[in-house]
């Protein structure tokens, strides 16, 4: 009996019984069905991010901010130090440690973040909106439209939600209008108004929320304003500063972590503010996949059950076929084949019908709680988890499958022939 004739005939034995067969299949679609969609999330979720993660910061660069004690009350008490404001919940970096940072060996540049607060940004509608925006220096912004701000010019990307709030009908409108940005005195309040050309219109992200940016020479003036009159000491003074480093390799950012922790001092790569966002949905999506794998084993006895009950059915059929000179090792085959198509039939099905759903998901998605975030495709699939979750099936299937199938191929032909 050639593979061909093996195959044919395990087919039709499974559809002498129909219902038990559709029963066991239903079984591992939904195994697989759970497993696809799942992983199709991951993939689409982790696709979205990679192609957000210019947003976080370039892979030569470092972010360097103070190592702040936490406070909670369970630590013991902080020794006082008087460089470290008494209110404040937040250390700064100092100018001395900017240069300390830049006297470390591999450090090829330091780029202070300057903080900066305007008070509102008013467009071609006159009406005045609160305004919070983000320095672009180190990332490359995903845009919409336009250019990213930068340089010394007084420049500004807007979001799509101030796009028409200020009164433009679309992205592509609002580009190279003037646009007032007011900026207030800590210590006066006296206000300033700035005039800065809109260069550009943002995509979403989850990265940063989708901030308004602005040019570094916008943020030097509004932090001008800010601080004026203010003490040096209050003046220059940081958050944090980008550190980019010569050679980038994971031995040398290690190394000048490490360099700069023993000063006091924080950091951390484009790998690890990457990597934990990463970490996060494998971890979710991984969870998930559990309810399937769960599934999945009630559909491996199934089979089992299945074909134990298509071997008892089938007694002095198999006692016939080896009495003709069929050998153990094709008999075995058979079953294993019955096992192997329920697993392909129901992994086949499930996949199909969770591409199917992940249409349906996606584009409810978008038009709700995705809207506005250009590019993210909720669930994607890739061939190679798809024919991935196909073989695991039909490898889990066989196994299951195989008990049955030795036990049919060490049957006696005459106790098998005699079987009532």
């Amino acid at each position: 009996m050639k593979l061909r004739d093996l195959i044919g005939t395990a087919a039709a034995s499974l559809w002498r019984n129909k219902g038990r067969t559709l029963l066991t299949v239903l079984a591992t679609l939904i195994g697989a069905f759970t497993i696809a969609l799942t992983l199709g999330i991951r993939v689409g979720v982790n696709s979205y991010i990679s192609k957000q993660v210019d947003n976080v910061g370039e892979k030569d660069q470092l972010m360097v901010y103070a190592d702040t004690p936490s406070g909670s009350a369970s630590d013991k008490p902080q020794k006082y130090d008087p460089a470290v404001s008494s209110t404040a919940s937040t250390q700064m970096l100092t100018t001395k440690q900017l240069n300390t940072i830049a006297k470390v060996k591999g450090v090829a540049k330091v780029t202070p973040m300057k903080s900066f607060t305007a008070e509102y940004i008013q467009g071609a509608s006159k009406q005045k909106y609160a305004i919070t925006a983000t320095d672009g220096q180190g990332t490359h912004v995903d845009m919409a439209q336009g250019l990213q701000a930068s340089g010394q010019a007084y420049t500004v990307d807007l979001n799509k939600a101030y796009v028409k709030a200020l009164g433009y009908s679309n992205a592509k409108a609002a580009l190279g209008h003037t646009v007032h940005i007011v900026a207030a005195n800590q210590a006066t309040n006296r206000r300033q108004v700035l005039r800065a050309k809109i260069v550009g219109v943002r995509n979403a992200s989850i990265v940063d929320g989708g901030q308004v940016v602005f040019s570094p020479g916008l943020i030097d003036a509004i932090n001008r304003v800010n601080n004026a009159g203010l003490p040096s000491s209050v003046k220059n003074q940081y958050y944090n500063v980008l550190a980019t480093v010569s050679h980038p390799t994971k031995r040398n950012l290690s190394r000048i972590q490490a360099a700069l922790t023993k000063k006091g001092m924080a950091s951390s790569t484009f790998t690890d503010e990457v990597g934990s966002i990463h970490q996060t949905i494998n971890a979710v999506t991984g969870g998930l996949t559990m309810f399937g794998a769960i599934a999945l084993l009630a559909a491996a006895f199934g089979i089992i059950n299945t074909l134990y009950m298509s071997v008892r059915d089938r007694t002095r059929e198999i006692g016939l076929m080896k009495a003709l000179g069929l050998s153990r090792g094709k008999i075995f085959a058979s079953f294993s084949l019955e096992a192997a198509l329920i697993g392909l039939l129901g992994a086949g099905c499930g996949c199909g019908l969770a591409l199917l759903a992940s249409g349906l998901v996606n584009k409810a998605a978008t038009s709700s709680f995705l809207k506005g975030m250009t590019g993210f495709t909720l669930i994607q699939f890739s061939a190679s988890n798809t024919l991935g979750i196909l073989a695991l099936i039909t490898v889990i299937a066989v196994l299951a499958g195989t008990l049955p199938a030795i036990r049919a191929s060490r049957l006696v032909p005459i106790s098998a022939l005699r079987y009532e």
